[in-house]
C-alpha cells in the first residue's frame, strides 16, 4: 500500500512539473522580401525563438510557403490573393502590415502621364495597382519601360523614363531630392474613397496548429508595430543605408497598422479588386467574394 501511495506521490510531482514549467516555444521560420521594409526589421533578434529568412523575390516566398520551409511571411495583399487562388496549400491572412506606401515619382498629377514614358517592374502587383488607378483616372496613352526596382532610379535620373512607380524606401530616397509625385494613398481617397492594404501577414496550416506560437509571434508583431515610430528611424538607417533626411521622409510616409485584422478586412479586399483590374489577378469578382469568404484567420 505504501509503494501504490508513493508511485502515485511520484506521478502527481511529476504533472505538477510539467504544468508548472512553461512550455519551450519551437522556433517560428517568417520570411519577408529582400529590402522590403516591415515590423520584420524591427522584430529581428528580439527573441531566440524567431529565424528571419530574406528572398529576392516575390516568387521565391511563395514557393518556400508552398513548401512549408517557412512559417509566415509579410507579403503583398495581392501576392496571398494570387498564391492563395492557385495553391492546394492552406494559408491564412493573420494580421495586416501596412497601408500603401507606393507612389509615381516624376509627376504631380497621375494625368500628367499622358504620353509620356513610365518606369515600372511590370511583375509586381505595384504595377497592377498603378493600372487599375490609371483606369479610374481615364489615364491610357503611356509608354511603359519594365526595369527591376533598383534601375527604376537610374532610368528616372537619365531621362530614359519620365516618371516611375515604386515603393519604399525607393521612394523616399527620391523625394528627398525633390522629385514630385503622386502618392497611392492619395489616388486611394480620390478614387475609391478608402484605402487599400499594402502588406499583410500570412501564415502556413501547418503553423497555426500552433496556438502557443502563433500568440507569441502576434504578440511580437504588435509589439514592434506599436513601436515602429520609436525605433523604426534607427533600425532602418542601418538596414537600409538611409540618411536622417532619408528616414524622416519614410516615417512621414508609412502607415504601419496597429488595430485588428478584422477592421482591415474592406482594405485587402480592395487591394484585391484593384489588382485584378489591374490584370494582376486573372480572375472574376465572384474568385474574389470566395477568397474573402475564407481568407481571414480567426483564431
Amino acid at each position: 500500500m505504501r509503494k501504490l501511495l508513493y508511485a502515485l506521490v511520484v506521478v502527481v510531482v511529476i504533472l505538477l512539473a510539467i504544468t508548472l514549467v512553461p512550455r519551450q516555444r519551437g522556433q517560428v521560420i517568417a520570411a519577408t522580401i529582400q529590402g522590403g521594409i516591415s515590423t520584420l526589421d524591427l522584430m529581428e533578434g528580439k527573441a531566440d525563438w524567431l529565424k528571419v529568412m530574406r528572398f529576392d523575390k516575390p516568387l521565391d516566398v511563395a514557393q518556400a510557403l508552398a513548401k512549408g520551409e517557412v512559417d509566415v511571411a509579410v507579403i503583398t495583399s495581392e501576392m496571398y490573393a494570387k498564391f492563395a487562388l492557385s495553391s492546394k496549400r492552406e494559408l491564412k491572412l493573420i494580421a495586416a502590415e501596412m497601408l500603401q506606401n507606393q507612389a509615381i515619382i516624376g509627376v504631380s498629377d497621375l494625368k500628367d502621364l499622358e504620353g509620356k514614358r513610365v518606369g515600372a517592374t511590370t511583375a509586381s502587383g505595384t504595377f497592377a495597382m498603378f493600372q487599375a488607378y490609371a483606369k479610374l483616372s481615364g489615364l491610357e496613352n503611356y509608354e511603359v519601360i519594365d526595369s527591376p526596382p533598383p534601375q527604376l532610379i537610374s532610368a528616372l535620373k537619365r531621362g530614359e523614363v519620365d516618371a516611375i512607380v515604386t515603393w519604399e524606401p525607393l521612394v523616399s530616397k527620391l523625394l528627398v531630392k525633390g522629385y514630385e509625385h503622386v502618392d497611392f494613398t492619395q489616388l486611394a481617397d480620390k478614387y475609391l474613397g478608402k484605402q487599400p492594404v499594402m502588406l499583410v501577414w500570412v501564415a502556413t496550416d501547418d503553423f497555426l496548429k500552433r496556438p502557443d506560437d502563433v500568440k507569441a509571434f502576434l504578440e511580437l508583431r504588435d509589439d514592434a508595430a506599436k513601436r515602429w515610430s520609436e525605433d523604426a528611424p534607427k533600425v532602418l538607417k542601418k538596414m537600409y543605408g538611409l540618411s536622417d533626411a532619408e528616414v524622416e521622409e519614410l516615417m512621414s510616409r508609412v502607415k504601419m497598422w496597429t488595430g485588428s485584422l478584422k477592421d482591415t478586412k474592406e482594405g485587402i479586399i480592395m487591394a484585391w479588386e484593384l489588382a485584378r483590374q489591374g490584370g494582376y489577378l486573372n480572375v472574376d469578382e465572384k474568385a474574389i467574394r470566395d477568397l474573402a469568404a475564407r481568407a481571414f484567420w480567426e483564431g
